[in-house]
């Protein structure tokens, strides 16, 4: 993970990190499909994410996935273990369906939403991700999350994880403070 470095201060040990695990909320699942145009006016196979500001193709994805505030991204068959549904139950229209809680512990720090940053991460493929960006809310500000690790028997931020950013204004959606 490449973090721009108006925000490197967080990888001091100064810095209040918390730590939260994911919570189910309700998203739209559908089956992915490249001949289907999506929510990107006249591009068949091809999502846009609101939140990440991001396309992403659905070629080779089981499913796409619609979030709270309508953002939508493509996911593979392993993933479809977060969400309650049999894969065979998944339909080409968007159906209501609620996440899985799992117990994974992530470290998490707000960044106040008038610093913009970035956040190099590769999940298999390298990608940008823009925190606090102009044009849509972010609340307080937009969170950087990372994965945890033990030392000492505490839990600390693992920043050999590639990350991601949650949109502030959405946060308390998707994740509760532990």
């Amino acid at each position: 993970m490449n973090i721009s470095e108006n925000i490197l201060y967080i990888t001091d040990t100064t810095t209040q990190w918390e730590f939260y695990k994911n919570k189910s909320y309700t998203a739209l699942i559908q089956l992915a499909d490249s001949e289907r145009e999506y929510n990107v006016k006249g591009e068949k196979g091809v999502v846009y994410n609101v939140l990440e500001n991001s396309y992403e193709k659905v070629n080779g994805a089981a499913a796409v996935v619609t979030g709270v505030s309508g953002e939508m991204w493509p996911i593979g068959q392993s993933a479809l273990k977060k969400y309650k549904i049999a894969p065979e139950n998944i339909t080409p229209e968007p159906q209501k369906v609620d996440t899985v809680e799992v117990d994974t512990v992530f470290a998490g720090v707000r960044i106040p939403y008038n610093t913009e940053f970035t956040l190099e991460v590769d999940y298999g493929e390298k990608a940008v991700l823009q925190g606090n960006r102009q044009g849509i809310s972010h609340g307080q500000g937009d969170y950087v999350l990372v994965s945890t690790k033990a030392v000492d028997g505490k839990l600390v931020p693992d920043f050999s994880d590639s990350g991601r950013i949650v949109n502030g204004e959405v946060f308390d959606k998707l994740y509760k403070k532990i």
